[in-house]
C-alpha cells in the first residue's frame, strides 16, 4: 500500500521444511513490502509529473521543451541515416484582434481549433507542438523539401477551412502564416532550424500574411539575414 492505494502484491511462499524461518522472516517482508510500495508510487508520481509537463494544456499539442528534444533526437537520425527532416513555423494572423475584439475566451478557441488542424494534420512520427501564444510548429521527418512544402500549404489551407462559432455567431476566418526550413540546408541544429523557419514565417507576414515562404540556403542567410522562397528551376535552355 501507498498514499491509501494498492499499487502492488508481493506473494512470497516458504521452502520446503523452512516455515519456522520463514514465519521468524515475517516482519523482514512487511518492511520490503512497504519499501517497495513507497518507490513503485515514487516512479507512478514522477511519471505523471513528467506527463503533465509535455501537453500543452489548451491545445493538447507538445510543448516547446519535448518538440525541441525531439527536434534534436531527429536531427541526429538524419545524420546517421541521412533522413530526410523539415521544419514547419506557424503563427496565426491578427490574432490579438481575436482578443481585443471577442475576448480571451474566443482567442482561446482559435487556439484550440488551429491546434486541431495541425494535429490532424500529422502522420507517422510527424510531431505538432505549440510553442507559446499564436506561435506552433511541427517536425516533419522523412518528408522531402517538396513534400514539405507542399504539407505546409495543406496546413494552411486546412486552417483557412475552419470555422468557430462563438456563442451564436462565428469568428472571422482564421488564417496562417507558414515558414519552412529542411536539414541540413538551413542548419544543423536545432536553433538554426528553428531561426530559419522563423525567419521565413515573418517574411511571409511581410509579404500579406496567409502564405507559405520557404527559408533561403544557409550562406544567403548569413549574408543578409533575408530568407529567400525556394522556386522551382527553370527550364534548360536548348543547346
Amino acid at each position: 500500500m501507498a498514499h491509501g492505494e494498492t499499487v502492488g502484491l508481493l506473494h512470497l511462499r516458504a521452502i520446503e521444511g523452512q516455515k519456522e524461518g520463514f514465519r521468524d522472516s515475517r516482519k523482514l517482508a512487511q518492511l520490503c513490502a512497504e519499501q517497495i510500495s513507497m518507490a513503485i508510487a515514487n516512479v507512478r508520481m514522477r511519471d505523471q509529473l513528467h506527463d503533465q509537463s509535455v501537453p500543452d494544456p489548451l491545445t493538447g499539442l507538445f510543448n516547446r521543451r519535448h518538440m525541441t528534444e525531439t527536434l534534436r533526437k531527429s536531427i541526429s537520425r538524419s545524420q546517421q541515416t541521412g533522413a530526410y527532416l523539415s521544419l514547419i513555423a506557424v503563427d496565426v494572423d491578427h490574432f490579438k484582434k481575436f482578443n481585443d475584439t471577442h475576448g480571451h475566451d474566443a482567442g482561446d478557441m482559435v487556439l484550440r481549433a488551429v491546434g486541431a488542424a495541425l494535429e490532424q494534420g500529422c502522420e507517422r512520427d510527424e510531431v505538432a507542438c505549440r510553442i507559446v501564444g499564436e506561435e506552433f510548429m511541427l517536425i516533419l521527418p522523412d518528408n522531402s523539401p517538396e513534400d514539405a512544402v507542399s504539407r505546409a500549404e495543406q496546413l494552411r489551407q486546412a486552417v483557412e477551412a475552419v470555422t468557430v462559432r462563438y456563442g451564436e455567431k462565428a469568428l472571422p476566418r482564421i488564417t496562417i502564416s507558414v515558414g519552412v526550413s529542411h536539414y541540413p540546408a538551413h542548419g544543423t541544429m536545432p536553433q538554426d532550424l528553428m531561426r530559419a523557419a522563423d525567419d521565413a514565417l515573418y517574411q511571409a507576414k511581410d509579404k500579406g500574411r496567409n502564405q507559405v515562404q520557404v527559408a533561403g540556403s544557409q550562406e544567403t542567410s548569413q549574408k543578409d539575414k533575408n530568407p529567400k522562397q525556394i522556386k522551382s528551376p527553370p527550364a534548360a535552355s536548348a543547346a
